[in-house]
């Protein structure tokens, strides 16, 4: 019994991508983002953006600093923040607090 326990909590760990997230966000990161910001969005050639909010992908994809320009439309980019949103909801809601209290 033990051996298997270990094996099914190990398999999370194998996945290359978190198996609990699988959408259309994580597509849509995983087709657009992963490459330079790592699968788990913990930052490569790009930096960390767990946690970021639809704001923070919409200024980013217009391009940035070494950021280039990526076309998505806005359901793509809302898709890709809420999972960003997922992977950090600590860091998330720290954004949004602050979003808000500059939009007024």
């Amino acid at each position: 019994m033990r051996p298997f326990l270990l094996f099914t909590l190990c398999i999370p760990a194998l996945t290359p991508l978190p198996f609990w997230a699988d959408g259309p966000g994580q597509t849509q990161f995983v087709d657009h983002c992963a490459a330079c910001h790592g699968l788990d969005a913990l930052g490569g050639n790009g930096p960390d953006i767990q946690g970021s909010t639809l704001r923070d992908v919409t200024v980013a994809t217009r391009g940035m600093d070494q950021m280039p320009e990526i076309d998505l439309s806005a359901a793509e980019r809302r898709a890709i923040a809420v999972y960003l949103m997922s992977l950090s909801p600590e860091i998330a809601a720290q954004k949004l607090r602050f979003e808000s209290r500059i939009a007024r």
